[in-house]
């Protein structure tokens, strides 16, 4: 009996914590902003901005801020991953540095380095809406787990600017997470998570990048089982600094000097040999503007360069060759270029955007709060709520009247 008992208080708190989180979360969505959007505008104006007319490719470091460890007691997927085996692992990639983006939590290891950078994956809805917080200070636990519009990820990407240095939209292709729609008019945000393990949001970034929306890109393994040598080593942000210091490494991928790396994936490759082969890499040696021509220099003999431009078009191609130019015409609005290797790897260089001045990096911000639509959206839901309340009681009154 004794038993019984427990086992129906047990059950009555766990009933009690389940209807709190449901009330919190219904709170979120009670509360949740509303936004006005403007037309967004595509790139334009005489100037170009070359992200890497100044890179040095002797100071180039491979980096990674996609990996789940250990957490939560090990209810979320990385539980096979230790903190130690995850920086085994990719040291012996010839990684520079990995950061740990745990769900809703800040992994705190080796966190004295000169080169940690906080950094954590924000959101726990079921559509996988996510974003990589790269320098966080904290977590945010506001999400809309059930269902997210345009002024929900907007609100979010709000709130995360607070606390993350920067925000980069992860996988967005997963579930459709973030829809085309999403990338003409979401703003505040820096980066895209363009290369995600098996997942590639190319056409989402050009998406971004055809409204005008000067967002670079993020490459990462997005590993979950470290020890599998499918899931590391695979994708990775390839970065110019002057040196390894948090600081550094934040502003040069704020500042686009970044590239990601689709290193080609060797289906059950023995781990040690792709150590081996990733100490081969092709690299960047720089990507130069010369008035209105681009030139590109590679490490290794390209298959093919392509250059591209608005709405994901092809404009110009190179073959067989170390070094690719394309004259950037009055009608490109941006370039960007992919260069592919005969081994199947290929890199994704940051776009030339144009501006109206020199200097002008500030992205374009078209969200904005409408305040009447907010308080008139949220004292409707009250209302909605308190009828509902009030049913609710009125029939539970009548049904004990009639017992009577």
């Amino acid at each position: 009996m004794q038993g019984f008992k427990l086992l129906k208080t047990i059950g009555k708190l766990l009933l009690l914590f389940i209807i709190t989180i449901l009330l919190v979360v219904l709170s979120f969505y009670l509360l949740a902003p509303s936004y006005q959007f403007e037309e967004p505008k595509p790139f334009s104006g005489p100037i170009l901005y070359n992200p890497y007319q100044n890179i040095d490719s002797l100071n180039l470091y491979k980096y990674n801020f996609q990996v789940q460890s250990k957490a939560w007691g090990g209810i979320t997927d990385g539980r096979l991953n230790s903190n130690e085996l995850i920086d085994s692992i990719y040291k012996g990639l010839s990684f520079d540095h990995v950061a740990t983006s745990d769900y809703q939590k800040i992994n705190r290891f080796k966190e004295e380095s000169q080169a940690y950078i906080p950094t954590y994956e924000h959101g726990y809805g079921i559509r996988k809406t996510h974003q990589v917080c790269i320098g966080a200070s904290r977590v945010l636990w506001l999400d809309y787990p059930f269902y997210q519009s345009l002024r929900h990820k907007q609100h979010i990407i709000n709130e995360l600017q607070a606390d993350c240095e920067l925000i980069a939209l992860a996988h967005p292709v997963l579930r459709n997470g973030y829809t085309y729609n999403d990338m003409k008019y979401l703003s505040g945000y820096q980066l895209m998570e363009v290369l995600n393990n098996i997942r590639l949001s190319v056409p989402h970034w050009d998406a971004a990048l055809s409204n005008g929306h000067r967002i670079y890109m993020l490459a990462n393994d997005d590993a979950h089982d470290v020890s599998n040598s499918n899931e590391v080593g695979r994708r990775f942000t390839m970065i110019f600094a002057k040196n390894q210091n948090r600081a550094e490494i934040i502003r040069s991928l704020d500042d686009g000097m970044a590239y990601g790396m689709d290193f080609f994936r060797i289906g059950d490759e023995p781990m040690l040999e792709k150590f081996e082969r990733s100490k081969h890499i092709p690299y960047l040696v720089s990507a130069k503007l010369n008035l209105d021509t681009l030139s590109v220099v590679v490490s290794k003999t390209a298959d093919s360069m392509y250059f591209i431009g608005q709405n994901g078009k092809m404009l110009h191609r190179i073959v067989n060759s170390e070094l690719g130019f394309y004259l950037i015409k009055d009608s490109d609005t941006y370039v960007r270029t992919e260069i592919y290797f005969d081994d199947g790897s290929v890199m994704y260089l940051n776009p030339i955007t144009r501006s109206e001045t020199q200097g002008d990096l500030k992205r374009q911000s078209l969200a904005s709060l409408d305040v009447t639509g907010t308080w008139l959206r949220r004292s409707g839901n009250i209302l909605l709520l308190a009828l509902l309340f009030f049913i609710v009681i009125r029939r539970r009154s009548k049904s004990k009247k009639s017992m009577h």
